[in-house]
């Protein structure tokens, strides 16, 4: 039986549109600024401009006697004043805070925190499945058949493992993979997890898992498009319950997959 393929879908809008609109608010500031700015050295341009210019009929040369001055009506450009420009930014700017603030908080309310990890992921959802059916994420395809576990405590340096707890063991995943892009796609030991009782976690072993696969690093290489590979992935766990689950992924961005342990 084969599980639906994941929907690759962008990251979500309230994630870009506030930093576009407060930039397009800061120009609006900015903007406003530098038209105070011009104003005022125009202002300064005419009343210079006015104070050079003399319209006497001797030609600009003085008298001895003053003379009255005749100002003459300037006809000035009916605009909006400089306060209300900044003000009408302020008011933006506010509003476009507030609007990205409210937003956030909506898609933030909106999440269920009893959800596991793989539901919030940027790319894909989430699938989840028994044991032995394909599971299909983003980029690659997984297939658990099996896992065993060791007693507890037998986990130690003489198996190819890194250091482990003290009442530790090795629990051994069979594990498909199949890359169902057109690309290579790297993966990575860290982002391969078995989850415990409680909802605890550990990451691949990988010393271990080289030991198990005859000294290859099978993250060493990206997979190549349409490959697959059946392989051992070992985790060191401590406690002597199994794990519950298993979440297997591609890339960090990736939905992933979760298969349920039996």
């Amino acid at each position: 039986m084969a599980a639906p393929a994941a929907e690759v879908t962008e990251a979500p809008t309230w994630r870009r549109y506030p930093v576009l609109l407060a930039g397009l608010a800061v120009l609006l500031l900015i903007s406003a600024a530098l038209v105070w700015v011009w104003r005022r050295r125009r202002g300064r341009r005419v009343t210079a401009a006015a104070l050079a210019t003399s319209g006497g009929p001797d030609g600009g040369r003085g008298t001895i006697y003053p003379r009255p001055a005749a100002p003459s009506r300037a006809r000035r450009r009916r605009t909006p004043p400089v306060w209300l420009l900044v003000g009408a930014a302020v008011v933006a700017l506010a509003a476009v805070v507030g609007t990205a603030g409210w937003t956030a908080t909506r898609q933030v309310s909106e999440i269920d925190t009893q959800k596991q990890p793989t539901s919030g992921a940027w790319m894909g959802t989430g699938v989840t499945g028994p044991v032995g059916v394909p599971l299909r994420e983003s980029a690659f395809e997984f297939t658990v058949y099996r896992m065993s576990c060791g007693a507890p405590g037998t986990a130690g340096t003489t198996d190819g493992g890194g250091a482990a707890p003290a009442n530790g063991r090795r629990c051994q995943a069979t594990v498909g993979v199949r890359n169902v892009t057109g690309d290579h796609q790297p993966w990575h030991s860290q982002l391969q997890r078995a989850y415990l009782p409680g909802g605890r976690w550990v990451s691949t072993d990988e010393p271990a898992t080289r030991a198990a696969n005859l000294g290859r690093d099978i993250f060493a290489d990206p997979m190549a498009a349409g490959t697959r590979m059946v392989l051992p992935l070992v985790f060191t766990v401590d406690g002597r319950d199994p794990p519950q689950q298993l979440e297997l992924r591609s890339g960090v961005f990736s939905a992933g997959v979760r298969v349920h342990m039996p």
